[in-house]
């Protein structure tokens, strides 16, 4: 992997500092517009609304089984992702640099949002991958699976997921911060980026290891939902046919039949809306100059506000497919709603 060295990083902050040398072409500005501020914005507000949802019904059915703590605390990661994307839509915004505010908007959401919400893309990956795989445990010990997988256990397996995505900032953090500093095209003291004195033994760190943990995490759920498939396709044949044995007859129940194809559904957005993601963090790890501060910084920047969409729609659509494929969740979202619909 080539690492940018420190007369890069000059280059990027004065890019930043300067805002755009040239201004886009109108049907690019166009572009942006409608797909990040319209577009975009749009998905993530009902997202947040979906999300909240989300929350009042897992917590209403209890956080006594690993599946509903999973997808509880995934809401919650879901949720910070669409905040982390509504705010890259405004800090990348065409019009941002006409603002009369002394802050460079790119950098601050570099820190404040842009690797925060890498950190909340892999939860939602991994814990992905924890549901999953706890459902690939009940196809080999439907049995077993009880006692292996208890809340106490999931709730500490998603802290440790958590914990471990979020100490990956490390090496970022400790070489950047938030500083005032003067502009030249301003006249004026800007607050941006700044550098530590270790900033070239941990530039490229951690996005590499995001790179690495994402391809991985990918690489998990595709597997783990081809054995779930495979199964179901196994199961589907197996019904088919009469058994007498009444313990596999209950361990291949509707109900686990039904959580089963809902996690594969799950899993299938969470890869379909991550691969895209993923080509474009491995192309800026390859490429240098493909980053905010490089010879393509406009096709990153426009790259990425076309990227975000699909990262956004998986976080704001698993509504639709709890409401479509879990008819626990689909009873309880209509009493809610029968609760709040006004009565006259």
């Amino acid at each position: 992997m080539s690492i940018l060295n420190f007369s890069r990083q000059q280059e990027e902050m004065q890019y930043l500092s300067n805002g755009k040398q040239m201004s886009e072409p109108f049907p690019l500005t166009l572009f942006i517009l409608i797909n990040n501020t319209c577009l975009s914005s749009i998905i993530g507000f009902l997202g947040l609304v979906a999300n909240v949802i989300n929350l009042i019904i897992f917590y209403r059915h209890g956080l006594n089984s690993s599946i509903n703590i999973s997808l509880f605390v995934m809401a919650i990661s879901d949720m910070f992702t669409i905040i982390f994307v509504l705010g890259a839509n405004l800090c990348f915004s065409p019009y941002i640099d006409q603002w009369s505010v002394p802050i460079i908007f790119a950098e601050v959401y570099y820190i404040t949002g842009g690797w925060p919400s890498g950190v909340s893309y892999r939860i939602t990956l991994y814990i992905t991958v924890y549901i999953t795989a706890e459902r690939c445990l009940c196809i080999l010990f439907p049995l077993k699976v009880k006692t292996m997988i208890t809340p106490i256990r999931s709730k500490f397996v998603i802290a440790l997921i958590v914990i471990l995505n979020t100490l990956t900032l490390v090496p970022e953090y400790s070489s950047i911060y938030m500083d005032w500093r003067y502009d030249s095209v301003r006249n004026e003291s800007v607050l941006g980026v700044a550098f530590r004195s270790n900033r070239l033994q941990t530039q490229g760190v951690t996005f590499l290891l995001h790179v690495c943990l994402v391809v991985t995490g990918l690489f998990c759920v595709m597997t783990l939902t081809s054995i779930l498939v495979i199964h179901l396709r196994r199961q589907t044949k197996w019904r088919m046919k009469s058994s007498s044995d009444a313990k596999q007859q209950a361990a291949y129940s509707s109900r686990d039949r039904k959580s089963q194809l809902m996690v594969v559904v799950v899993a299938t957005s969470v890869v379909i809306c991550y691969t895209p993601i993923t080509c474009v963090s491995l192309v800026s790890v390859f490429e240098p100059q493909f980053s905010i501060g490089g010879k393509y910084s406009s096709i990153f920047v426009n790259t990425w506000g076309t990227i975000f969409i699909f990262g956004m729609t998986n976080s704001s659509s698993n509504i639709l497919i709890y409401y479509k494929m879990n008819s626990k969740f689909k009873s309880t979202l209509k009493e809610l709603f029968s609760m709040t619909r006004p009565r006259f």
